[in-house]
């Protein structure tokens, strides 16, 4: 049986601005050398090829809407779009180096725009983080939660502390007694 989630939190989103501009800094190069390779091909047909896969898989993601792990706005469900389509494009013409990274690093951005939520359980803390991250209520020394601050202090010296989003009507003293709790049933 799956240990229920009882609290959760979402850590507050630091400026994603370098994070976009860079992913948007690269399509741009993906785009220029998509022009390149039309302004270079010399038959309707290799321009037909160039574009399709890139059309296609554009009008498809617009019309598939993936709910569960789809970034929070607008702007960076295009660039994750375009990414994916680049690399689609790349892939079936057969520019494998060029396809493979744009996956990589179409991935690589998508988990790295998308909200870290913590969970807790009554045996165990789960950080939603690429590779997800597990904590045992046994390694941790005090777990608090204070002025929209959580603060995790381990029994090797590391700490974890991080502002968090707290829910609408969220109580921090039933958090923290839940988490004292804790500590007092591993004793």
């Amino acid at each position: 049986m799956k240990d229920p989630i009882l609290f959760s939190l979402s850590i507050q989103a630091e400026s994603k601005r370098l994070i976009k501009g860079l992913q948007l800094l690269l399509l741009a190069v993906n785009a220029l050398f998509l022009i390149y390779l039309l302004l270079a091909a010399n038959q309707f047909s290799k321009i037909v090829q160039l574009v399709a896969p890139f059309l296609m898989l554009m009008f498809f993601s617009f019309i598939w809407k993936r709910k569960e792990q789809a970034p929070l706005d607008e702007l960076s469900r295009l660039l994750m779009i375009l990414g994916l389509s680049f690399a689609v494009n790349w892939l079936a013409n057969y520019y494998w180096l060029p396809g493979i990274g744009m996956i990589g690093l179409t991935f690589l951005f998508v988990q790295a725009i998308r909200p870290i939520t913590i969970l807790f359980s009554s045996t165990t803390i789960k950080f939603n983080t690429f590779p997800a991250r597990t904590y045992s209520w046994k390694e941790l020394e005090q777990v608090i939660l204070r002025d929209a601050i959580l603060t995790l202090n381990f029994y090797n010296n590391r700490f974890i502390q991080h502002a968090v989003n707290l829910p609408v009507h969220f109580n921090t003293a039933e958090f923290n007694q839940f988490c004292f709790s804790r500590f007092e049933q591993n004793k």
